[in-house]
C-alpha cells in the first residue's frame, strides 16, 4: 500500500481492482455458507435470467454492459452446473435463450437471501465511511462514461 501512495492516485484504478477482487474473494464462503453453488462472479448473470425470467445471451451482455465473450462463459459455467437450461426463441429458431431451471430458481432464491444481507453489510459501511460507496461508484462510472480517462489525460 506504501509503494501505491508513493506514486499517487493515477493507480486509483488499481485499488478499485484490488476491492473488487477482495469482495468476491471474501464472499466465496459466504455463498457456501449458505448453499450457494455458483461463483461469485456469475452472480449477475442469474439474476439477469431471473429478473426477466428468459434470457439470450445478448440480452445477457447488454443487461452488464460486459462483452459477449465474459456473457458466454458465464452461461457456460451455468448451464454446467445446471443452473440454467436452453430453448430456443419462438420468434428466431436461430436464436439461444436461457432461464432457470428447479435448482437456479432455488439457487437464485438463496442469492436474493445473500443480496438482502448484503444490502446490510453495505448500508452499514455507509454508516462507517460517511460516503454512501454505490453513489460515488455510480458517479465515477457516469463521469469516466461522459468524458473518458483518454479525453482526460490528452486535455491536461
Amino acid at each position: 500500500m506504501e509503494h501505491l501512495k508513493r506514486l499517487g492516485r493515477g493507480f486509483t484504478p488499481k485499488l478499485a481492482m484490488d476491492f473488487a477482487s477482495l469482495m468476491e474473494k471474501q464472499a466465496r464462503p459466504v455463498y457456501k455458507s449458505i448453499g450457494i453453488i455458483f461463483p461469485v462472479i456469475t452472480s449477475s448473470t442469474v439474476n439477469v435470467i431471473a429478473q426477466n425470467q428468459s434470457a439470450s445471451l445478448l440480452d445477457v451482455a447488454r443487461a452488464l454492459d460486459i462483452p459477449h465473450q465474459l456473457a458466454a462463459q458465464r452461461i457456460k459455467k451455468l448451464l454446467k452446473l445446471n443452473i440454467i437450461s436452453t430453448h430456443k426463441d419462438i420468434e428466431d429458431k436461430r436464436k439461444t435463450n436461457y432461464q432457470l431451471t428447479e435448482l437456479g430458481k432455488t439457487q437464485n432464491d438463496l442469492l436474493n437471501l445473500y443480496l438482502s444481507k448484503a444490502d446490510k453489510v453495505f448500508s452499514d459501511l455507509n454508516e462507517e465511511i460517511d460516503v454512501d460507496f454505490m453513489v460515488l461508484l455510480q458517479q465515477v462510472n457516469e463521469s469516466f462514461t461522459a468524458r473518458s480517462l483518454f479525453q482526460r489525460i490528452i486535455s491536461e
